[in-house]
């Protein structure tokens, strides 16, 4: 059944950064010393960072604020992040994959064709960010908000879906196979071309407005017809 009402009791961890971080000038520097010594990214500001298909796979990030920086096709894979603000950052590409992000904040964000499959991602935010193809396959996504943000051709094929807050966002041609929406409030986002399977199970539960059900209809072969 698909219901018309709006969630109640969200909560989520926002990102709280130290007053003073230090600015890591030579990231590339910082990354290698990371590494070498086994320790991790903590209490850094990076700002303007360019990379082009590196690799920064199996790191900890904790404490650090990504400022306008600019990673395209870089492997991020199996990383943790912890307590994470990425500002006007660009991440085409990108490969999240098996990663663990907690408290974290994406703002103003280009992800276009990013991969976070099969990753844990609770407490975290999206404002105004480009997700456009982005794939969480996979994931397991706790008590996060979704704001102002275009989620169109993405997909969350088996996903789990948790106390997830969505606002004025963009879900176009996107795919929700085997992935319950139960609880999940689409009513002020745009709603179309959605996938799921056959039977539409999926979408028991999943809180929509009248015009969205209207489009969902479709999904289950009910045809609706207007009053003449």
């Amino acid at each position: 059944m698909i219901k018309e009402k709006r969630m109640t009791g969200f909560r989520i961890k926002r990102v709280n950064l130290p007053a003073e971080l230090e600015l890591a000038v030579d990231f590339k520097n910082f990354v290698r010393y990371s590494r070498e010594e086994e320790m991790d990214l903590i209490d850094l500001k990076v700002e303007g960072h360019v990379m082009e298909e590196g690799d920064l796979g199996q790191l900890t990030f904790e404490n650090v604020f990504f400022d306008h920086c600019m990673f395209t096709a870089v492997s991020l894979y199996n990383c943790t992040f912890k307590n994470v603000y990425f500002e006007g950052c660009t991440f085409p590409s990108c490969n999240f994959s098996h990663s663990w992000l907690n408290q974290c904040k994406f703002s103003n964000c280009q992800m276009k064709g990013a991969d976070f499959s099969e990753s844990s991602i609770s407490n975290t935010e999206f404002t105004e960010c480009n997700l456009k193809y982005v794939n969480f396959t996979s994931s397991k996504l706790n008590n996060c908000e979704v704001k102002e943000s275009d989620l169109s051709d993405a997909f969350f094929a088996t996903c789990s879906l948790k106390q997830m807050k969505l606002d004025q966002s963009q879900f176009i041609n996107t795919e929700f196979f085997k992935t319950p929406l139960k609880d999940l409030d689409f009513t002020t986002c745009i709603l179309e071309g959605i996938s799921v399977s056959t039977e539409g199970n999926e979408l028991k539960g999943a809180l929509v407005n009248v015009y969205q059900a209207a489009e969902l209809a479709k999904l289950l072969g009910i045809v609706i017809k207007e009053d003449l």
